[in-house]
């Protein structure tokens, strides 16, 4: 019988939020409540820690990686990072697969004993610390790992896209928020997005070793993705309405960023399917 995995990850040393109010996500960052015992967690939760390495990945994208490629001459087309890139993406869709079939039994779970209320708002927190927090905890780590995706376009000489770059700055921006605000919104991140990415990036594994199979069923993929931005705006938008009795000020503002923000993907994402399957239906 499958059991569900429940990591346990602290986030403070008393285990609340460590951003209750707009200003905590920056100015007023509290850092003394950082996990003392866990050096390599509090990196993570530092304010400091996704704009440096944000930084690191625009300027690396945009000027290091390019000409280290062009110095070595390096292509992409040999049998090692062929194999190189098969591994990344078996890592990715194998990892986003084990978030998927542990998050979504624990929020199921939840919702059955307490509630829609209960499972939306999680005032308590108990939700959060029933092993949701940890996956989302791990889940927003796991995406400084996904900015090697543009890494991997370059070495194969192709240029990132603008969406490649505003997709993986953004989502580390507003996955912080999420988790040093503890908002339960972000569940819907979580669940939504763990499963989009098993399939993404099995189709990435498979279009790595057979770069010639035709894999009509990708368009559908990309239309998943579009559902998916539109679901998490129509989930997250009572979080506004129902205010401090539901969630702190500090998780609102973070939710209404990422709402923004997936506007900007439904556009990006839209566009990007018109360009690629219009020309392969005429």
């Amino acid at each position: 019988m499958f059991s569900i995995w429940r990591p346990e990850i602290a986030l403070s040393i008393e285990g609340e939020p460590l951003a209750v109010s707009a200003s905590d996500l920056f100015v007023t960052f509290p850092y003394e409540r950082l996990p003392n015992d866990s050096p390599i967690m509090s990196f993570f939760l530092k304010p400091s820690t996704p704009i440096i390495l944000i930084i690191a990945y625009v300027v690396t994208e945009s000027f290091v990686l390019p000409q280290i490629c062009r110095s070595l001459g390096i292509n992409g087309k040999t049998t090692f990072w062929k194999m190189m890139f098969s591994m990344h993406n078996f890592l990715l869709a194998f990892f986003s697969l084990v978030v998927f079939v542990n998050s979504w039994p624990i929020v199921i779970q939840y919702y059955v004993q307490h509630g829609l209320h209960a499972t939306f708002c999680d005032q308590d927190g108990s939700l959060w610390a029933s092993g949701l927090g940890s996956w989302a905890t791990i889940f927003y780590i796991s995406k400084y790992y996904e900015f090697l995706d543009t890494y991997v376009l370059i070495i194969k000489n192709k240029k990132p896209s603008f969406l490649q770059l505003y997709h993986h700055v953004g989502i580390v921006l507003f996955m912080y928020g999420a988790i040093v605000s503890q908002g339960a919104w972000v569940l819907i991140v979580v669940l939504l997005n763990s499963g989009i990415h098993t399939l993404m990036y099995t189709y990435f594994l498979i279009k790595t070793i057979k770069p010639d199979i035709s894999i009509p069923q990708a368009k559908y993929l990309t239309s998943a993705q579009i559902i998916q931005f539109f679901t998490g705006i129509a989930y997250t938008l009572p979080i506004h309405y129902l205010g401090n009795d539901c969630d702190s000020e500090a998780s609102r503002l973070v939710c209404l960023f990422i709402e923004l923000y997936a506007v900007g993907l439904i556009l990006l994402f839209v566009a990007f399917a018109k360009r690629k399957y219009k020309k392969k239906d005429e």
